[in-house]
């Protein structure tokens, strides 16, 4: 399996929402869910995007960002809009649903964005999805929505595929798949993660040293290898359980536990909560 797929053939995104919104006012608000993630695309006009941190993020036509989580942002226009509208600033917003945050390693970086400018190679990669999208926003015809949501999510897709080539973002699951050498022991994890892998054995998949590979690794991923296999294990737990898989002693076994017991300590220390309860709120 590639980098890419071994994450997101377990939290698959979903886009929940694809709209455009036309600013009219010179001073404005956006308010965007902290359990979503975000493709902002300006179609036309110039928008500045102020969060609570003052971090600015200037979008003009052509101009995108992805959100790997929404928050709130003030908006102002360069300019203020006509009295008949006729220079419109409008923006695209595609909304994706990848679960809770607690269980999605793509959200675990709050605040992370990614800008991609019009004559980015980037832009250029995803130009013929991109006007797929905006043609059928523009041109709403029979079965748009579906068309839309689908798009949207292959657009998604080819969006953080083209981050990992060009090694946009620092930090973070995606840091740590643009890396080749990390790559390698991330995706065995994921494909893997019943194995009882040590820090030596994901090492030596890495091709690297120790403790080379373990510096590294935490520099990157911010967390330790073992403390990512854990979490990794017990996020596709809460999932399954949420899916209806309520054999605990079957599922503590496919991810690698001798017992039911250690599986159920490991849940409640890295998910805050026992696995009953989800079985129970499921």
């Amino acid at each position: 399996m590639d980098r890419l797929s071994s994450v997101l053939s377990a939290f698959r995104p979903k886009a929940i929402s694809v709209s455009s919104c036309l600013f009219l006012e010179e001073k404005g608000h956006l308010p965007l869910s902290p359990d979503a993630s975000y493709w902002l695309y300006m179609m036309e006009g110039e928008l500045t995007l102020r969060a609570k941190d003052n971090q600015l993020i200037t979008l003009k036509t052509g101009d995108g960002v992805w959100l790997a989580s929404g928050i709130a942002f003030d908006t102002s226009l360069s300019k203020a809009p006509t009295e008949n509208h006729s220079e419109a600033n409008k923006l695209l917003i595609c909304e994706y649903d990848f679960g809770k945050k607690a269980l999605n390693p793509l959200l675990d970086v709050a605040g992370q964005w990614v800008k991609v400018e019009r004559g980015d190679e980037i832009a250029q990669q995803l130009l013929s999805l991109n006007t797929l999208l905006l043609t059928e926003i523009t041109q709403l015809r029979c079965g748009s929505q579906i068309v839309l949501e689908r798009l949207a999510e292959a657009h998604l897709v080819h969006l953080l595929r083209s981050f990992m080539q060009a090694k946009k973002v620092q930090f973070g699951l995606l840091a740590g798949l643009s890396d080749a050498k990390l790559a390698r022991a991330i995706v065995a994890i994921h494909e893997s993660p019943q194995q009882a892998w040590q820090v030596a054995s994901l090492a030596q998949q890495a091709g690297m040293s120790r403790s080379a590979f373990s510096g590294l690794f935490k520099s990157t991923m911010g967390i330790t290898p073992m403390a990512y296999l854990t979490l990794w294990r017990m996020r596709l737990a809460a999932q399954r359980i949420k899916r209806g898989e309520s054999n605990l002693a079957l599922l503590c076994d496919e991810l690698g536990y001798q017992s039911e017991a250690a599986f159920r300590r490991a849940f409640k220390k890295v998910m805050g909560i026992a696995p009953g309860a989800i079985i129970r709120q499921s």
